[in-house]
């Protein structure tokens, strides 16, 4: 689909830049106005092809079927309805409301509609799935308000509380006043109702006016009681310490993600806990464990990575995570995925400083450069791996970092070329990395007075690279006092330790050197120790065995909330892997069979179409059509796959218009390739718009379904070039692939 799937919630000091819960000040963004309506022009009561019969807000959100879905969390939220069934898909859609799983809460009301079509609180769950779409929350708000005849009087009062928000005119802070005010009724009239005490909390707290946390904690502590295991308890007490006290949400931040363990963000969530808590190897976790809970639901249920807010969010700060305390291996996977994962044209171009692959490139360079992987760091860069894109953000970044590795393997004209390149970006900021670089030419030299006068300058130079450019320099008391300050501005992180250890060694501070190994030793407990600091570290552990020295325990005190933990490998794989295409082979015009696997080696472009009586699918088929030349030079051929049957295809195909379609059009009108890629919506039983990119290895690196056809045929030449290049591995070369 092409609205986000999951959306996220992030930490207390970056509320506005994330989706929060009801709704935040400055987010209250509707959707831009669609180019096309949701009816026919011929007849404005029939809809378009692909869109609702319900209108323009059931366009867009989950149009294929919900299922019951484990491990959403326990909850019960009663609802007048008289279908099992459809109560049992209002406590999913609720459970999944409070993990922030926005997309597929919506999925699963809508199912409790289909089921019963007269249950007023599945739209009231639809509007609630909605935080950041005032404009169809209003509508889905309007459906429920026509069924409320037989509401009890708690529903009515959900009805009450939330309308508010959505209302159209006054302020935003008379919206939240009121709806805070609609919770606290209902907290009143209905103490027992653990969902409004929640809610009202959490309100409470988002609402920004909040003078007392405790009291906001007091409300959820209630509900623990009554319900330990409750998903949204945990979750909200979470965001309410993050940034404040997050050790007061340590318990939750330990069992969050058990109560909800198929749910990405309710193991995310506690990352921030333990990050804030400098818990490294716990945040890291957490945000593995997020990663994979992410990566097979997505290959479970064909899901793109930028349809999943937050993704890119979640697996950046892994990487980050990983590096504090030496994963570097894993790290530079996960790195390297989220550089090599889909794009898409609308949620993640170059300039998205969130896509998958701005923060993949950067948390790659950066953990390379931490490690002193230089060869490899060069060697991801010049095969194109690192991918680097024209912005002079990245365009700085790459020549920063490769001038870095230049320096340390001692290539002065290499290092020249990367000053050079960075001097070319006029307003980029570059200047702090120019003087870095321009200071090791000069220590090169033995100019160490200009040298250091460079560095000086140099803001963005790591404290632990300082400290060995003194020691290089015999700068000794520099060297120590500032490999101290590296581990003072970063507490808990095994890179600047390793740096003040082999510092105080190499100036003859061996007890010093020794106590900070004591230090370490622990935190680098899970480190990859083939790393050029490690193996420097090897050396002098070495050497220090040999004269009688016992290597310290790297045994760290059991933490009894911890304690029986789930295996992360058994929630998915670490990195994400594109899922097997559906195979398929219908009869052309010609009528000679088309099958997709004898294409394999070669990629596809699928384009789902609506039939010959669908203009903008016409406007598509002929677009794509001029393109077929420039797709099979990129190793890709294109196909259309109609809703029409043979003789209508051949019509279409024969036109008298002489417009030509190139491609093979195969005939669906059972429309069982619609079914097996999902561009069919299951609750109005008609077929969708739908585009595919699959790979040479049969799996499918793109999709777009939705009401209207996808037309960027450019978009999608430039991502064949892109696969093209990529290593040949996915969901079905991949399946024993499992890392850790």
């Amino acid at each position: 689909m092409n609205t986000k799937r999951a959306v996220e919630g992030g930490s207390a000091a970056a509320a506005a830049a994330f989706l929060w819960l009801f709704g935040a000040p400055g987010l209250r963004a509707e959707e831009p106005t669609k180019p096309t309506a949701s009816a026919s022009t011929s007849n404005p009561a029939v809809p378009a092809a692909g869109h609702s019969i319900h209108g323009e807000a059931f366009d867009d959100g989950p149009r294929h079927a919900a299922h019951l879905m484990p491990g959403m969390g326990k909850v019960s939220f009663p609802v007048t309805t008289s279908k099992p069934d459809a109560q049992a898909f209002v406590n999913q859609g609720v459970a999944q409301l409070h993990s922030f799983f926005y997309f597929e809460a919506e999925r699963s009301f809508r199912q409790a509609s289909k089921l019963d079509p007269e249950c007023a609180l599945a739209y009231w769950g639809m509007a609630m799935s909605n935080v950041n779409n005032a404009k169809r929350a209003r509508t889905f708000l309007k459906e429920a308000r026509k069924r409320d005849a037989k509401l009890s009087r708690r529903e009515k009062l959900y009805l009450d509380a939330l309308e508010p928000l959505y209302k159209e005119g006054g302020t935003d802070a008379s919206r939240k006043k009121d709806h805070l005010g609609g919770l606290e009724t209902l907290v009143q009239e209905f103490p027992d109702d653990p969902n409004a005490r929640v809610w009202m909390a959490m309100v409470t707290w988002q609402n920004g006016n909040i003078s007392s946390r405790q009291s906001v904690d007091v409300v959820i502590d209630t509900v623990l009681k009554a319900e330990p295991v409750h998903p949204g308890a945990h979750h909200y007490r979470i965001h309410l310490w993050d940034g404040a006290k997050p050790s007061r949400a340590v318990q939750s931040a330990a069992l969050y993600g058990s109560c909800a363990p198929g749910i990405a963000h309710a193991w995310h969530m506690p990352g921030h806990t333990y990050t804030s808590l400098q818990r490294y190897p716990d945040a890291a976790y957490q945000q593995e464990a997020s990663a994979r809970v992410d990566h097979s639901y997505m290959i479970r249920d064909r899901v793109m990575p930028f349809e999943i807010h937050n993704y890119a969010h979640n697996n950046q700060w892994l990487v980050t995570s990983l590096s504090h305390f030496g994963r570097v291996r894993d790290g530079v996977a996960v790195a390297r995925n989220l550089v090599e994962q889909p794009r898409d044209p609308n949620q993640n171009g170059k300039n998205d400083g969130g896509s998958p692959q701005r923060s993949g490139r950067a948390r790659w360079a950066e953990i390379l450069v931490r490690f002193e992987l230089w060869d490899d760091l060069i060697a991801a860069s010049n095969a194109g791996a690192l991918d680097w894109s024209d912005i002079p953000a990245e365009k700085k970044q790459k020549a920063y970092t490769l001038g870095l590795a230049f320096a340390a393997r001692n290539e002065p004209a290499r290092l020249a070329e990367q000053i050079a390149a960075l001097k070319a970006l006029k307003g980029a900021g570059a200047e702090a990395a120019v003087a870095e670089l321009e200071g090791y030419q000069l220590l090169a030299k033995d100019d160490v007075g200009p040298a250091f006068e460079r560095f000086a300058k140099a803001s963005d130079m790591r404290p632990e690279a300082l400290s060995r450019a003194h020691l290089a320099a015999r700068n000794y008391g520099f060297a120590e006092s500032t490999a101290k300050l590296a581990v003072e501005k970063q507490p808990k992180q095994v890179a600047p330790l390793a740096a003040q250890v082999e510092v105080l060694q190499a100036v003859g501070k061996t007890t010093l050197a020794k106590d900070a190994y004591q230090t370490l030793a622990p935190l680098a407990r899970f480190a990859d120790k083939d790393t050029p600091v490690f193996r420097r570290l090897a050396t002098i552990t070495a050497a220090w065995q040999r004269e009688g020295w016992t290597p310290p325990s790297t045994d760290v005190p059991a933490d009894p909330l911890t304690a029986g933990r789930i295996k992360v490998s058994t929630l998915g794989p670490l990195t994400w892997s594109p899922f097997p295409a559906e195979s398929f082979a219908k009869a052309d015009t010609t009528g000679k069979t088309w099958d997709l696997a004898g294409h394999r080696g070669r990629n596809v472009v699928v384009l789902c179409f609506l039939g010959g009586k669908c203009a903008h699918c016409m406007q598509q088929l002929e677009l794509f059509g001029k393109e077929v030349e420039n797709f099979r030079k990129l190793n890709t051929d294109v196909v259309a796959v109609s809703t029409d049957d043979v003789p209508a295809s051949k019509d279409l195909k024969e036109n008298k218009d002489g417009i030509k379609f190139p491609m093979p059009i195969l005939a669906d009108p059972g429309l069982e390739i619609f079914k097996r890629y999902r561009a069919y919506d299951d609750f109005e039983a008609a077929p969708l718009h739908g585009a595919f990119l699959i790979d040479a290895n049969g799996d499918v690196r793109f999709q777009r379904i939705s009401a209207e056809p996808f037309l960027d045929a450019d978009f999608l030449k430039t991502e064949s070039a892109r696969v093209n290049k990529l290593p040949r591995t996915g969901a079905t070369a991949t399946a024993a692939q499992e890392n850790n």
